[in-house]
């Protein structure tokens, strides 16, 4: 097994970058956590065992001890995290403008402590089960599955974002995404499957997709399990 990078890779670490505000990135911490931050989302979680991974964290010590010297390796997080639903939608006064944004402000920042961000998503998985009807999901963050979330969401929030999800049946996987384009704001576009489905319905259903997508420009993310391939 290998695994493959290219420059397009270098740039999507920029991209992950350049999404950091500069009234979130004012100090050198924050700054080169962000840095690893990206850096791990684009190469580390391609990984496929836990000797990739150490090699990696020490590549990336390494690489800053070199550069930027002991007193900054110090600074960083062994697994900072970088998420943009911390913060609270404004509060409405009723002397607001027609055409104000009362949504929550996307801002990506460092996150505090899993315990906070275990409360913060059980809000929004009641908001979502409220909202979306029949739905009922049931879920329980544990660590794996919070830091799973926060990677998904990353990548929701990119452009052009994909991923492939690999586990067990029943392990989350597609609860994670719902949950993750929910707080993203996205719709959840999904083909059902049928016994006269074929190859023209998928090209149906992707005209569908395309035109949410590209002429409408809003949000949406599109779920092909492996069952459905």
């Amino acid at each position: 097994f290998h695994y493959i990078f290219n420059l397009r890779d270098l740039s999507r670490v920029w991209e992950g970058i350049l999404h950091g505000l500069l009234e979130v990135v004012t100090s050198t911490k924050v700054l080169v956590s962000l840095w690893k931050h990206e850096c791990s989302r684009v190469i580390a979680d391609r990984f496929t065992n836990s000797q990739d991974k150490g090699w990696f964290d020490t590549c990336i010590n390494d690489v800053v001890m070199e550069e930027l010297g002991s007193d900054v390796c110090a600074l960083i997080p062994d697994e900072p995290y970088f998420i943009d639903f911390l913060r609270e939608a404004p509060e409405a006064t009723g002397e607001e403008a027609e055409d104000a944004d009362m949504d929550a402000p996307k801002i990506y920042e460092l996150m505090g402590s899993f315990p906070e961000l275990e409360d913060k998503l059980h809000t929004f998985l009641t908001q979502y089960n409220e909202t979306v009807r029949g739905s009922g999901m049931d879920m329980v963050f544990f660590t794996d599955a919070m830091t799973n979330l926060i990677k998904i969401s990353r990548i929701i929030r990119t452009d052009r974002g994909h991923a492939l999800l690999v586990g067990v049946g029943g392990s989350g996987k597609q609860s994670l995404t719902r949950l993750a384009s929910f707080i993203a704001g996205y719709k959840i576009f999904q083909i059902t499957l049928t016994r006269a489905y074929n190859s023209n319905n998928l090209q149906d259903d992707l005209k569908v997709l395309y035109k949410t997508a590209g002429l409408e420009g809003k949000g949406i993310t599109f779920i092909f399990t492996d069952q459905e391939i």
